[in-house]
């Protein structure tokens, strides 16, 4: 009688390769693409540079209150200004989570936007952030809130 013995895949890929002394190879690989290439995207990444000389506000001429909602997404406009005496280069980024309301005790997402323009010591530049839930509807969050803001360069 033959005794069967099965391994997974991995298993089978591992041994293999471990024969060739490739299995650690492919996981540093791995490792490293992850922790050079991070989690584009991540709202308050510490893989990010934040710029502290700005100042930012809510509401435009346009659209004074800067809170806006339909059913599908919870949007918020805004001002923001270099007030630092360099200027800030392209690219550069503001990003901001999204609340439920103002006692942020509720997160339902956030969202960012990036600018290919530089912001010259004194001048400002409008901003749009949009959140669309896929999980609730966007409009049973009409006093949602932002909270986090910033401005920031990606080190990637």
């Amino acid at each position: 009688m033959r005794k069967v013995v099965r391994f997974s895949g991995l298993e089978i890929f591992v041994k293999t390769k471990l024969k060739q002394g490739e299995a650690m190879k492919i996981i540093t690989l791995i490792v490293t693409i992850l922790l050079f290439y991070g989690c584009p995207g991540v709202i308050g990444s510490e893989d990010n540079e934040t710029i502290d000389h700005v100042d930012w506000s809510i509401g435009t001429p346009a659209d004074p209150d800067g809170y806006s909602y339909t059913n599908q997404s919870l949007q918020v406009t805004g001002m923001i200004t270099n007030t630092g005496d360099t200027t800030i280069l392209a690219p550069w980024s503001v990003e901001a989570e999204f609340y439920s309301d103002s006692t942020f005790t509720l997160i339902l997402g956030g969202d960012q936007v990036s600018f290919n323009v530089n912001l010259q010591s004194g001048v400002a530049r409008y901003w749009t952030l949009t959140y669309s839930p896929e999980e609730v509807t966007a409009s049973n969050y009409p006093n949602f809130a932002i909270d986090n803001f910033r401005a920031f360069i990606s080190k990637n």
